[in-house]
């Protein structure tokens, strides 16, 4: 069978339209893996508080995202769609209309200040609810009272963060984690390197977050071998790398629980 060549004026549209898709500014977003922050080093910080040295590793993750102001041509976004590292999202998926990048760093940086904030209220909540795990024994007939003494004698005030170029909410699961092992001799790591992310409030309780896929990559890349992540995010974690497992968790207590019980 043969078939007609296509009219020359067709064929010089479609040319016109394959161009301009190539060639033209489009409106998305390409979300891609970000770098690990060791949060054992020199993020926290406390004062005139007993803190203990933690023998594993545990990993602040973040995604990098093309900035509001930019427009995305063609052909990157046809490579962004092909790479399994990259996800590509319409820009007002991630960003409200008018958005400037001045305005996305400086909401970025008060909602990381604003996690950190709730962190510290979650593990110190955590800690006061639960006083035996401040116990040097907690299997001792005093355990709870010793415990209930030292959570006590927590200060908000006297812990806090410093972290690098890294803004947003989902750092607060893995900050409260972190003080939670900082804060009590019992060893809940055990040398484990770890990883997650989730919003979290001062009840302990978990948030879901974005690019959840990219900082699991990520985490995987630099050798975390487990991944907390926010249950709300459980349907959109797929293709997770070999060596590492993920949890998913709705709250602080949860997490806490897992690390406890999974070396046993």
């Amino acid at each position: 069978m043969r078939f007609s060549p296509l009219p020359r004026l067709v064929t010089i549209t479609l040319g016109i339209f394959f161009l301009l898709a190539t060639i033209a500014p489009l409106p998305f977003a390409i979300v891609l893996p970000g770098e690990a922050q060791n949060i054992f080093k020199g993020v926290i910080t406390f004062k005139s508080t007993d803190n203990y040295p933690a023998s594993g590793r545990i990993d602040l993750m973040s995604i990098r995202v093309t900035n509001p102001d930019s427009w995305i041509f063609g052909p990157e976004i046809i490579y962004s769609w092909i790479s399994s590292e990259r996800s590509v999202y319409p820009k007002s998926a991630i960003f409200p209309p008018g958005t400037t990048s001045k305005e996305e760093r400086k909401q970025a940086k008060a909602e990381m200040v604003s996690s950190q904030d709730k962190a510290i209220y979650a593990a110190v909540n955590y800690l006061q609810a639960n006083p035996k795990i401040m116990a040097t024994d907690s299997s001792a007939t005093d355990a709870v009272s010793i415990g209930k003494a030292r959570a006590d004698k927590l200060e908000t005030k006297n812990i806090q963060f410093k972290v690098k170029e890294t803004g947003g909410p989902s750092g607060g699961l893995v900050f409260a984690i972190a003080l939670v092992e900082l804060l009590t001799e019992r060893d809940i790591l055990q040398g484990e390197h770890i990883a997650g992310t989730g919003t979290i409030n001062a009840r302990g309780i978990v948030g879901g977050i974005g690019g959840i896929n990219e900082k699991i990559a990520s985490a995987q890349k630099v050798g975390a071998t487990l991944f907390f992540a926010p249950v709300s995010n459980a349907t959109e974690i797929a293709n997770i790398p070999a060596g590492i497992k993920v949890v998913t968790v709705a709250t602080l207590a949860q997490a806490i629980s897992y690390l406890e019980t999974s070396k046993k």
